[in-house]
């Protein structure tokens, strides 16, 4: 069979092509770093890319949800250390108020400041987080706590889907830290201290020492229980982060490219195709093979 100046040139063209392409793939990963910038690339690869990617998405949507969550029970763990400071506050004013030497006018003032601390404390229960007010249970849009602190949240707990085998119970105790669902009604108790003040009882005054604190103990374990909660979620914050960084890596390797085997490759295939170029120039004498350098 005799070969035409025409099959010449298609054979030395389709040659020069295909060398150009891998010359021009080559620069790509020694440029980019990656391997795989198409599915054509290495389906195999690319699959498990998809694959990898999907998993990271998920991921990072469960660590939003915990970082979220997590935020809400440090800031019930904070306003629940503060309620625990009012009471503190509260018994060094009992223990002044207790003095039997004190007048009445010195009472009055105490318990001036025993009214303060009183809407201090209900502004901490109705403090509010990424969800709603924090300390009213499944109630999240509803006011927990009125100027008379009376509740109107409830015990109900509610779930949160962290990417575990079931939702996982975020129970920041509102009820249980202020209302007498946890033993104490911690407003009567600043209440009770308040009206001994204003009658000027110093008795009254000092009896009123137990009930603040027993509500000081109330709150601080609920504390220490949302405490708990918080390290939960930091724990599942963090596996859920090397997680992450593990099928990053992962992903590195399966798409990168080894950047001076790359190059090597590129300077390489630069040289044949220059070889080429020439070799068929000689062949065919066309210059119209100079598209491919």
């Amino acid at each position: 069979m005799r070969v035409t100046e025409g099959l010449k040139y298609q054979n030395i063209s389709r040659t020069l092509s295909n060398l150009s392409s891998q010359q021009n793939e080559a620069a790509r990963q020694a440029l980019s770093g990656s391997r795989v910038s198409a599915p054509s690339d290495d389906p195999i690869a690319a699959a498990e890319l998809i694959r990898n990617r999907s998993a990271q998405a998920r991921l990072e949507a469960q660590r939003q949800t915990v970082r979220h969550t997590l935020g809400d029970t440090e800031q019930a763990e904070s306003a629940l250390a503060e309620a625990s400071d009012v009471f503190s506050r509260a018994r060094e004013l009992a223990m002044q108020g207790a003095n039997g030497s004190l007048s009445a006018g010195e009472r009055d003032s105490l318990a001036e400041s025993v009214r303060h601390l009183r809407e201090q404390l209900v502004n901490l229960g109705n403090t509010k987080g990424t969800r709603g007010y924090l300390f009213a249970g499944s109630q999240t849009s509803t006011l927990p706590f009125d100027d008379r602190g009376d509740f109107f949240g409830d015990g109900t707990d509610i779930t949160v889907d962290l990417g575990s085998t079931g939702p996982t119970v975020i129970d920041l105790g509102g009820s249980e830290a202020f209302t007498a669902a946890g033993g104490r009604n911690v407003f009567a108790d600043l209440d009770a201290l308040e009206t001994a003040l204003s009658a000027n009882d110093p008795a009254g005054v000092a009896a009123s020492l137990d009930g603040l604190e027993a509500s000081q103990k109330q709150l601080t374990q609920v504390r220490a229980r949302v405490g708990l909660l918080s390290e939960k979620l930091r724990t599942s914050d963090a596996l859920l982060e090397q997680t992450n960084v593990n099928l990053a890596a992962q992903d590195e390797r399966v798409s990168q490219a080894d950047p001076f085997a790359a190059y090597s490759k590129m300077s390489a295939l630069s040289q044949s195709l220059e070889q080429a170029v020439t070799v068929s120039r000689q062949i065919l004498d066309l210059g119209t093979l100079n598209r491919f350098r």
